[in-house]
Order: C-alpha cells, then structure tokens, then sequence
C-alpha cells in the first residue's frame, strides 16, 4: 500500500511537473525563494541570506516557533499579506528579521500573539535602511511592534494600526551604543493609527530611540542617548 501510494504521488508531481504547474506543498519553506538558506539557530521559519532580491513573499501563515521571518544581506525584498501569529519562545525575535538590508517593504501583513522570555517584535531591523513599513495590523505583541538597531537609517513606519502591543514605544530604537553599536538617523513614524496602551495596558511612547542597557547588559535603562532624534515623528497618528 505505501509502495502504491508513493508512486501515485510521485506520478502527480511528474504530470504536474510537465504540465508547467508545481505540485503542492505544506510547508511554508519549501517554495524557494532566490538566496533562501538553511536558518541559523533560533527557531527560523523562513531564511533569506543574500541573493539577488527583488522578489515578494505573500500569502503565508507563520505561527508555532520562536521567529517566522529572516531577511540578511538582500535588497528589494517585499513582505505582503502574510499572517504571523502565536510566536512564542526563548529565542524570540521577531515575526520579520532583518539585517544588513536595504529597501525592504513590509506591508498589509498582520502580528498577533507574539511573546517570548524577553521582549518580542512584529518586526525588528538591524544595519537596515531605506524600508517602509506600511499598511500592517498589530496586536498583542510583548515588545516593541517595531523597533532598528545599529545604524538603521531612512526607514518609514506609516499607515499601519497598533493595539495592546509594546514595552516601551510603538516604534523604538535600542542598541548596544556602549560596545561600539551605533545611532540611526531619518527614521520617520507619521500617519498611523494607535489604541493607548501598551502590553497589558503599559504607558508607552509613540517613539523612542537611543535606547542602551537593560535586561542581560548590566546597565541601567535609558533613552535618548544619541547626539540627534534617529527616529522623528512627522505627526498624523491618531488614536482609535
């Protein structure tokens, strides 16, 4: 029966195959993107790691492990329409994670339930510049829905609704600016609409940036500790 059974889906493929058509898949990573890689440790769902860009991942649900998304070293990547949802664990990060990137658009996605032991994000740039973040739901998320670090310059979040999410801004920067990490600059938060309230109903900021210390560092908390506003709100939010 198995030998049977084997055959008959190795026979569908094949028609599929030759018909023009790509026999279907569950598994969220088996449609190969270009410079889609093995993930690293953290409980990836999806890895792209270099590449030629230009391409867009859409139409896809993302829930049950630690992190979803992770975009390095790539250009022109568009994340639309997807659902990221129920992202819990030890090594969260965030439902989409980038690094060393440039012009990635991230837009009309949703991020709910997500949670970790520290503070996970709905999406959490790094080295990154020249992205916008547009159009997307948040929702109960434990940290920050939005947060850069280390250089991320030029980044939009606009036109996006946030409720029941984050620790300390809507859209935050924090680094480790005393171990050689540095500031952003002309990031902008305009035109989105916000519930008040954090996680849990917390007071939080619409913005903040030049975040150092805290959790595992060893130093205290604190804000605003770059020469200028990396991130600046160009006004238009509103409340629900």
């Amino acid at each position: 029966m198995y030998i049977r059974r084997a055959l008959t889906a190795t026979a569908v493929g094949s028609a599929l195959a030759l018909a023009g058509m790509a026999a279907p898949s569950s598994s969220v990573a088996a449609a190969k993107y270009p410079g889609q890689a093995k993930c690293p440790p953290g409980d990836y769902q999806l890895c792209i790691d270099g590449g030629p860009g230009g391409f867009t991942i859409s139409g896809k649900k993302f829930s049950g492990h630690d992190n979803a998304i992770l975009l390095r070293n790539v250009k022109n990547v568009t994340v639309s329409g997807n659902q990221f949802t129920n992202l819990s664990g030890s090594t969260g990060y965030a439902g989409v994670h980038v690094k060393n990137s440039s012009g990635i658009v991230i837009k009309k996605n949703t991020f709910s339930n997500l949670r970790n032991g520290g503070n996970m994000h709905g999406i959490y740039l790094v080295k990154t510049s020249g992205s916008s973040i547009t159009g997307n739901k948040f929702s109960s998320i434990t940290g920050d829905p939005v947060r850069i670090r280390d250089g991320s310059k030029n980044n939009t979040v606009s036109g996006n609704t946030f409720t029941g999410s984050g620790q300390y801004g809507l859209f935050s920067e924090w680094g480790r600016l005393e171990k050689g990490e540095t500031c952003g600059s002309g990031n902008v938060f305009k035109s989105n609409k916000y519930k008040s309230g954090g996680y849990g109903g917390k007071k939080i900021s619409l913005i903040k940036w030049g975040g150092k210390g805290g959790g595992s560092t060893g130093l205290k908390l604190t804000w605003g500790n770059c020469k200028k506003a990396s991130i600046t709100n160009k006004g238009g939010n509103t409340k629900l």
